[in-house]
């Protein structure tokens, strides 16, 4: 298009702020939907649905895949794009809000608010729109079972045609990147706690209760975690690409060869597994022989693996008992944990101690202080990367909740603000993931209440006692009510299962107002953290990771707690001890004690006396 004589133009300087890279973005967008609109036309597609995963419905993805954010600029990690002939669409949820209406600034793509009560879901949105007889198409190797069937359930009744097929991003992005290739290496079963031979026996067990002959594993963190490997073809988290299909005398690992060493493979062998290319899933599948009963999760598998199967091989239907088994911490995965804590909590307040003592005659900004909180963890044993993009946010960037600082945004510390860390680590000996919220200079009354509260919700959660049988979804509210009261309330989960050196947000337990019907289990671990967010002045959010324990059995049932793992102090300037309870004021008390006593010893004598300083007694 031309920038200076359309009203399109027009609209781009209006909403990129005259930004001369916004603008090029966005002007980019425009040239993109209209080469995907033109390939539609072609295959006679009334819209196209682009997903922001892979064929493992991942959610964080290779380059070769992230055709979603190729296509509408949007980096979140959740999220689907919709080109209609006429319109598009982008839908996100609450955590994302603030970064798409940026990202989708002067672009023809408009947000919709996946959490809103009012708005349209994409199936909804897609049988308003569209007249009987249109047909709808999306890659069928990045649809799954159970996103076909809610799809088709709303426009079937409509006379439009869902029809999974070829990836028309895919081949309209002339620089699309290769798939990765990165190495594979074996995590010993002293880290895993478990031999291989012994969790693929669970597995067989579970194919015998379920009166299935094989299963096909999907997801990549199941079968890091059934395999005992590690790879890092997908930034952050430490997996390979790949599928495991497990059958009752073998199992068969589908990857690129060229990443398995000889020694692994051998180790591999010598347990029953049988290495493939990654792409001969699909002609493996497609010879099954007739009466297989393959047990696969709808929520995983794709389309195009569906249809690949024999029609005289049936399927079982049924959630990944992967998930759950991974879910559960072993002891010796506990053990380990704990003690990467100490290392992670002596990082943290490294850093708090830092933050605490620069800013007056240091420019340290949103990026300066993640870089340097990165050198910190690399520093340390058994580090292997970050668990995830850091959230480092200044002032009005914390309301942003999943915001990640760049060169066009990055920007001091400085003034009566506050400051929001939200990393984390990827350790041989475990995963971790810290939030907290400092002040960068004297915080106002307000600002300590609001901080307050969210401790006080934060405080809730981490003392609950609980019966067996409880969900996640029953300690989110209760969590929630402390803020309920005082009418504030956050638009993310409570908390979500976190796995051990593998993905930072692992099922299936989850604390989200979204119903999961997962009861939590002793060794599942979780993140605790309850947030409050105001648009245009700052964010709050105070995050430990917690551990599922047995507390006792009674005449009432069997009762479980939660066990906080995560060490480093809370910001006190922003504590109101006058709105503690006695209870609450015990509990950070106590929770103070055992941070100091456990990481007093890995620290250098400056960040130690400071942190008595943070941890004496309120």
């Amino acid at each position: 298009m031309n920038l200076f004589d359309t009203d399109r133009a027009r609209a781009v300087l209006r909403l990129t702020h005259g930004d001369p890279r916004a603008i090029v973005a966005a002007m980019r967008t425009e040239e993109r939907v209209a080469r995907l609109r033109d390939r539609m036309r072609r295959e006679a597609l009334d819209a196209y649905i682009v997903y922001g995963t892979d064929p493992h419905q991942s959610e964080y993805v290779p380059e070769h895949w992230r055709h979603r954010h190729w296509i509408t600029g949007f980096h979140g990690s959740a999220g689907t794009a919709v080109v209609t002939l006429d319109e598009a669409g982008l839908w996100t949820d609450s955590r994302y809000y603030l970064e798409a209406e940026q990202a989708l600034a002067g672009t023809p793509f408009r947000l919709h608010r996946a959490d809103e009560p009012d708005s349209l879901g994409v199936a909804e949105y897609l049988a308003e729109n569209l007249p009987s007889g249109a047909r709808v198409g999306a890659a069928a190797a990045t649809l799954s079972l159970n996103e076909f069937r809610a799809l088709n359930g709303e426009l079937t009744p409509r006379g439009i045609i869902v029809e999974p097929g070829s990836d028309l991003a895919a081949a309209i992005r002339t620089d699309r990147p290769p798939l990765p290739s990165t190495a594979v290496y074996e995590l010993s079963a002293e880290r895993a706690g478990a031999e291989r031979s012994e969790k693929l026996a669970r597995v067989r067990a579970e194919l015998c209760r379920h009166r299935a002959d094989a299963l096909l594993i999907t997801a990549l963190d199941e079968l890091a975690w059934t395999l005992n490997l590690r790879g890092s073809d997908i930034p952050y988290n430490p997996v390979t690409l790949g599928y495991l299909l497990v059958e009752q005398e073998r199992a068969r690992l589908f990857l690129d060869s060229r990443k398995l060493s000889s020694e692994f493979a051998a180790h591999l062998a010598a347990d029953g597994v049988i290495c493939s290319e990654y792409s001969a899933v699909e002609a493996v599948l497609g010879e099954l022989p007739a009466g297989t009963a393959l047990m696969c999760d709808p929520a995983g598998i794709s389309m195009q693996l569906l249809n690949v199967l024999p029609s005289a091989v049936s399927t079982v239907e049924h959630s990944s008992p992967v998930a759950r088994m991974k879910a559960v911490k072993n002891a010796r995965e506990l053990t380990q944990l704990r003690a990467c804590m100490h290392k992670d909590g002596a990082v943290m307040v490294t850093f708090l101690y830092w933050l605490a003592g620069s800013r007056e005659h240091t420019r340290i900004t949103e990026r300066s202080a993640a870089l340097y909180l990165r050198e910190l963890r690399a520093a340390q044993p058994e580090f292997v990367d970050e668990s995830f993009p850091p959230i480092s946010a200044a002032g009005d960037h914390a309301a942003i909740v999943h915001y990640c600082a760049t060169d066009a945004s990055d920007r001091l510390l400085e003034g009566e603000e506050l400051y929001l860390i939200d990393s984390g680590g990827q350790y041989l000996d475990g995963t971790t993931d810290i939030t907290r919220t400092v002040a960068t200079g004297e915080p106002s009354d307000r600002v300590r209440t609001e901080y307050t509260a969210v401790l006080q919700a934060h405080i809730a959660l981490a003392t609950i006692t609980f019966p067996y049988g409880t969900t996640g979804t029953q300690l989110d509210a209760i969590t929630r009510a402390v803020l309920w009261r005082r009418h504030r309330n956050f638009g993310h989960g409570t908390g979500h299962g976190v796995g051990f050196f593998l993905n930072v947000h692992e099922g299936p337990q989850r604390l989200s107002p979204k119903w999961n019907a997962v009861p939590l289990e002793p060794g599942m671990v979780v993140s605790n953290e309850p947030g409050l967010y105001l648009e245009g002045s700052h964010g709050i959010r105070i995050e430990n990771l917690v551990c599922v324990r047995a507390d006792r059995e009674n005449a009432f049932g069997r009762f479980l707690c939660l066990e906080t793992l995560t060490l480093c102090p809370l910001e006190r300037r922003l504590i109101d001890r006058e709105m503690l309870t006695e209870h609450e004021r015990e509990w950070v008390n106590r929770y103070h004690r055992l941070v100091f006593d456990q990481l007093e010893p890995h620290l250098e004598a400056g960040a130690r006396t400071w942190l008595a300083e943070q941890t004496a007694p309120l």
